[in-house]
């Protein structure tokens, strides 16, 4: 089982990751709840990024092509870049949606400060630096993790405070902010090990592609049955 998941994951995970925005965009078309839109955008711009992302894989041959062999030599060769600007959009998006789902002055405040200092920071940083062809922030993953876990627990904090409590079932966002939760719970400590993930370390190296792979299962089924539910209870 475990072979074939590692064999297939990228396909497994594009399937699960188209699964999520569609659902994401039937529940919208249903419902209208224009709170959610950010966030469907944010699914469909992890989907495009994914499916783009795949060039590297592409460049990898050997076509005799000037062209090709243009692009091959250029700063565009790894998608760092392309995952650069998703990693910013993703932040960013997040951030508008979350503050727009919250009530509190106080926590749109400081979700509204976070991005604002996060992108700062990153065009400074992109633009003092040769970086952006190259690498990501410092500890981009970490600290996106720890930004987007902050969004998280904002929103529980006020649901929790709310009278929205009784009937959190009911609430797409719920079960989002479950998922990314979880989500950056579980990935936070691979990223912290990733000076790891080398060819020469191949368990290590198989052990976090299958764990990344169940997580993203686990996130993109969790979000799809949030819109799912939600819907079926908004009908009744």
């Amino acid at each position: 089982m475990n072979a074939f998941l590692y064999e297939h994951r990228s396909v497994i995970t594009k399937f699960f990751e188209v699964l999520c925005a569609v659902s994401g965009t039937w529940y919208l078309r249903k419902t209208k709840n224009e709170k959610l839109k950010i966030f469907v955008y944010y699914l469909w711009l992890t989907v495009i990024v994914e499916t783009l992302g795949v060039y590297k894989t592409f460049l990898q041959d050997n076509y005799d092509y000037s062209w090709f062999i243009a692009w091959k030599n250029s700063v565009f060769c790894q998608n760092t870049w392309l995952y650069n600007i998703y990693s910013f959009l993703g932040v960013g998006l997040l951030g508008i949606f979350y503050s727009d789902l919250l009530h509190s002055k106080t926590y749109k405040l400081i979700i509204r400060s976070i991005v604002i200092i996060y992108a700062v920071f990153s065009m400074i940083y992109y633009t003092y630096t040769d970086a952006f062809f190259v690498m990501g922030l410092p500890f981009d993953n970490i600290l996106a993790s720890v930004i987007v876990s902050i969004y998280v627990i904002l929103y529980f904090v006020e649901l929790m405070n709310s009278d929205f409590i009784l009937q959190y079932y009911k609430l797409p966002s719920f079960y989002i902010s479950v998922a990314l939760l979880l989500w950056n719970l579980c990935t936070t400590p691979l990223f912290i090990y990733n000076s790891y993930f080398t060819p020469f370390n191949t368990e290590f190296v198989n052990f976090r592609l299958l764990l990344l792979l169940y997580i993203n299962i686990f996130t993109y089924s969790c979000i799809s049955f949030g819109f799912w539910y939600s819907l079926k209870k908004s009908k009744k």
